[in-house]
């Protein structure tokens, strides 16, 4: 499951996904740039010329840079809980493809023991068969039924195989890597869980996450009404002048003829105020207040969805856990008897090889409905741990 969680490529992707909302949420932090001017003139036919330096500073007012941080941290914090949810999603695919494959594995299994038993039974009619015991038709009944059951122990094969391969996708790993699983299905659940799972429905990262819709929607009608409201920028110039008049002669303080003309110097402080007059972001305030009012929706509908879930994987797997019990008290070891007895008869020549064929089937139905059975309380198990968003397993 660690593997799963760590190198599944879909996990991974989210997971960047959150790395970027961080990256959004820092930008969302910084102060507009402040702007340099920089400005000159000259006169083509005089000295007469002018320099001109300035920095205009947004003064980011009345909320903006709030509303931004609010919009970006919503946003990280609903990519992590979709990150969580999807983690609780995969933690029960993964189990439930496991399941699967411990599934096929027993039915190849049982499948197997069976084809050994008959190809046995088969050599010792033969023998018989020769000797002319019985007939030379129940060796071809019995090459039949081994035939048959090789066939099925194939298609088996081929099951635990095609479930594995998926069980490695899942799991992050090449096609050619190596898994093995060994054991049997389990019951997922101990005695006593249901006061075990307990926890409320605020806590399944789904719902989370749509309850975090809900404040990132709120969050995004704060920030549109800020950008509606006024701004204003600060500037700081610095302005150098040379002026002066061309063919016009003056005196200098000690009486010598100079040209008319001087320098100036001069600093200069602005502010420019935007008037939201026209535009006070109107349009997107009410496309704001919609998609909140559409979070709300999603999150009572979530809320409906998760306590549905809980409710039907209980039920499933109650009615899951009688049917198992009904297997194994009252199917099973019957059938097997049954079996055991019809064989005995057999071979005793009280019955005919049809009748023990046609119980062998009967008791391989039952086989491999028992797997299902199990494969039912284990899925129930699963899914009742993936609605209570166990993760502890």
């Amino acid at each position: 499951m660690t593997h799963a969680l760590g190198q599944n490529q879909d996990l991974q992707a989210m997971r960047a996904e959150v790395d970027a909302t961080l990256g959004r949420l820092q930008q969302a932090g910084l102060r507009p740039n402040p702007m340099l001017e920089l400005n000159g003139q000259r006169s083509p036919y005089s000295t007469d010329n002018n320099l001109m330096v300035g920095v205009t500073v947004p003064l980011d007012l009345n909320g903006r840079l709030e509303g931004r941080i609010g919009v970006a941290d919503r946003e990280a914090e609903l990519k992590r809980k979709q990150l969580s949810d999807k983690e609780r999603k995969m933690r029960a695919e993964v189990r439930m493809k496991a399941g699967e494959v411990l599934a096929a594995q027993r039915n190849l299994s049982f499948t197997d023991e069976l084809l050994q038993a008959n190809r046995r039974a088969r050599e010792i009619v033969g023998e018989r068969a020769q000797k002319g015991a019985v007939p030379p038709l129940e060796e071809n009944l019995l090459l039949v039924e081994v035939n048959r059951l090789d066939a099925s122990r194939r298609i088996l094969q081929s099951r635990v195989e095609i479930s594995t391969l998926q069980l490695k996708t899942l799991a992050g790993m090449a096609p050619e890597a190596r898994l093995s699983l060994r054991g049997s299905l389990p019951d997922a659940l101990a005695p006593g869980w249901k006061e075990a799972l307990k926890p409320s429905i605020e806590e399944r990262p789904d719902v989370a996450s749509a309850r975090t819709e809900t404040e990132l929607a709120r969050a995004k009608i704060e920030k549109e009404k800020a950008e509606g409201r006024w701004d204003a920028s600060v500037s700081v110039g610095y302005q150098r002048t040379r002026s002066g008049f061309m063919n016009v002669m003056g005196l200098s303080e000690t009486g010598a003829m100079r040209s008319i003309e001087d320098t100036f110097d001069m600093l200069g402080v602005g502010l420019t105020i935007m008037l939201p007059f026209r535009n006070q972001n109107q349009g997107n305030i009410a496309a704001a207040v919609a998609e909140a009012r559409s979070a709300d929706r999603r999150l009572e509908f979530t809320r409906l969805t998760a306590r549905q879930e809980i409710a039907a994987a209980i039920a499933q797997y109650t009615a899951a856990k009688q049917s198992l019990e009904i297997y194994e008290k009252g199917v099973r070891e019957i059938a097997r008897r049954n079996l055991d007895v019809v064989w005995k008869t057999y071979e005793l020549g009280r019955t005919a090889l049809l009748d023990a064929i046609a119980e062998q089937r009967r008791y391989i139905d039952i086989e491999m409905g028992y797997t299902e059975a199990m494969k039912q309380v284990y899925e129930a198990a699963v899914e009742i741990e993936r609605a209570h968003a166990v993760t502890g397993r």
